[in-house]
């Protein structure tokens, strides 16, 4: 039951995020943007009453830009000076009593009582101070669970950037390339969402931090090099940062065993891509195809995998290109039950495996990206940064040109 209420909790959690990015990245008009995003965030942990801050370097006072069940605050400000910005970490949740500087409390505990305010979050941006969220009581619960003040860290972090965002557009209109990075930034919060996700994916396996990271580069590199451009390319890098959510409510010791495992313990396992398909199949992308791409990432072009035993014709390329990046980051990492692979072993082992587990296309592709790299031809290199670097670059890059030749006879 506990795991149910969990699993819901975290499909809840992921999905109001996602409505949160998508919001920050709206063309809305800024206050409105910000007051629906407050909402939003008020509806995750069942808070009724909240305000949103926003600092004004000049007055040093945070002016309040928008409030969600509070009535005759219009007006009321919060007395900030240096001294305070020093004392808070960065977008970090705190309750009221907590808060140390007895100067701080005592100038706002008038105003703290009319917010109703029970948590104070400070806004950070870049190391710049630029807001706050006042929060009042929780109708579910009192205190915040740790794994919920990560999720309130992480809005905390796309809310920050969001307001110095704003700020900066406002200085520069004139200036059209600066407003389209900011644009840019904007849209990136997504990826900083995502990415807060896999890494708490990637904990559970002491074996595999920063797997999910790594699979999404090496799925974006090939990805990018067969033609794909924008929305699809990102949908990729998704895919990877997520492939391995199902993992969040598999058995720890099932995942970290040093040893060889048993029918039940190698079914459990079986058991995440299916697991991620029904967490993220219940949240609105605007990708297209993720969930797919993240359902069949252990599918073999010969029919073997799983979870639906799919052949080469019923795989899309992105499940194709998701399937190599996961297995070969497998390959050149430790896992529990082995050691890692060299690079020249495990290119050695996908070209066996082409064919059975992997497709010949996507694979070729792979290799062609991976002998670019070494040679210094794609600007920014996203497989061979994360390789160890004591492999011989002229044996490795022997190995390709043979394989290359070999798939093109």
């Amino acid at each position: 039951m506990k795991e149910k209420w969990n699993l819901k909790r975290l499909i809840f959690n992921i999905s109001s995020l996602v409505d949160l990015g998508q919001e920050v990245t709206s063309s809305k008009g800024f206050n409105d943007k910000m007051k629906t995003t407050l909402y939003v965030v008020t509806g995750m942990f069942s808070v009724p009453k909240a305000a949103l801050f926003l600092y004004n370097s000049n007055s040093h006072n945070l002016e309040l830009l928008t409030h969600k069940g509070l009535r005759e605050i219009d007006g009321t400000s919060l007395y900030v000076r240096a001294k305070h910005i020093k004392i808070f970490k960065k977008n970090e949740p705190y309750n009221i009593s907590e808060i140390k500087d007895n100067s701080f409390c005592e100038h706002n505990g008038g105003a703290f009582k009319k917010l109703q305010t029970k948590t104070f979050i400070p806004l950070f941006a870049k190391d710049e101070f630029v807001g706050a969220i006042t929060l009042g009581k929780r109708l579910a619960r009192g205190s915040y669970l740790p794994s919920e003040k990560d999720v309130l860290k992480v809005i905390a972090n796309q809310m920050a950037i969001t307001l110095h965002n704003s700020n900066l557009f406002k200085k520069l209109t004139n200036k059209v390339t600066e407003n389209k990075k900011l644009y840019e930034n904007m849209r990136h919060i997504y990826h900083d969402t995502i990415q807060a996700f896999a890494a708490a994916i990637d904990a559970k396996d002491v074996y595999t931090k920063n797997h999910s990271y790594r699979v999404a580069r090496y799925a974006v590199a090939i990805a990018r090099e067969i033609g794909w451009e924008g929305r699809d390319i990102e949908g990729i890098y998704v895919a990877g940062l997520l492939h391995d959510i199902g993992k969040i409510i598999i058995d720890r010791g099932v995942i970290n065993k040093g040893e060889e495992l048993n029918t039940m313990e190698i079914s459990e396992i079986k058991r995440h891509p299916q697991i991620s398909y029904d967490i993220l199949s219940k949240i609105k992308f605007p990708w297209k195809d993720v969930v797919y791409f993240v359902k069949h990432h252990h599918e073999r072009v010969d029919g073997k995998g799983y979870p639906d035993s799919l052949a080469e014709t019923e795989l899309s390329d992105g499940v194709k290109i998701l399937a190599l990046a996961d297995a070969f980051d497998a390959m050149t990492t430790d896992r529990p039950y082995r050691g890692k692979l060299s690079l020249f072993d495990a290119l050695r082992e996908v070209k066996k495996c082409l064919g059975t587990q992997f497709d010949e296309k996507i694979s070729k592709v792979f290799f062609r990206v991976l002998q670019k790299e070494i040679k210094g031809e794609i600007k920014e290199a996203q497989i061979l940064p994360h390789l160890d670097k004591d492999f011989d670059p002229a044996i490795i890059t022997t190995l390709l040109e043979a394989i290359t030749a070999e798939l093109t006879a």
